[in-house]
Order: C-alpha cells, then structure tokens, then sequence
C-alpha cells in the first residue's frame, strides 16, 4: 500500500466518524486538532487503523492525541504526520 493509498484509507476512517468533513475538504494537511473527535471516537479510530493496517500505534500517541486540546505537544500534529507515523510501523513490524 503506497502513502496515496494510506493517507485515503484514513481519511475514509475519519470520515466514517466525523460530522463536518470540511477540513479534508479544504485542507489536504489539516490539524488533528481542527477535528474536534470525542475521546471514544480517537479510540475506536485508532483502533480501526492498528486493525486495518496490522500495526500497533505508540500508547503515548494514541492517548496525547485523543486529549489534543490539553496537550500543546501534539496540537499541531497533521493528518500528514499521522499518515507518516503509519508508515514508519507499517515498515518496521515484524513479519509474523
């Protein structure tokens, strides 16, 4: 699966819990943070992604991002940067 590919998967992921789908549709890198996802929705949203692309997601990122407006670290995070960190797990698992 080549970044193109990813990078839709997850938008169609997101989309699947997202009521205002404007920010894809205005901006191709938008900000974790403009998504506005409850926390149960980050949870089943990454748990959608590790199942989907047979990888596992850092704890630490999973949990800093379902709580982006209390944590300034990861506010700026992109739908590019996530599309990325899938890359490098995607890459460096083990086959099984």
């Amino acid at each position: 699966m080549d970044r193109k590919e990813i990078q839709q998967h997850v938008i169609d992921e997101l989309g699947k819990i997202l009521v205002d789908k404007s920010p894809f549709q205005e901006n191709e890198d938008v900000m974790m943070s403009n998504l506005f996802l409850e926390e149960e929705d980050f949870s089943d949203f990454f748990a959608d992604l590790q199942s989907d692309f047979n990888i596992t997601l850092p704890n630490r990122i999973k949990t800093e991002l379902s709580h982006l407006p209390d944590n300034p670290d990861y506010r700026q995070l992109t739908l590019d940067g996530l599309v990325d960190l899938i890359l490098v797990q995607m890459t460096s698992r083990k086959p099984r």
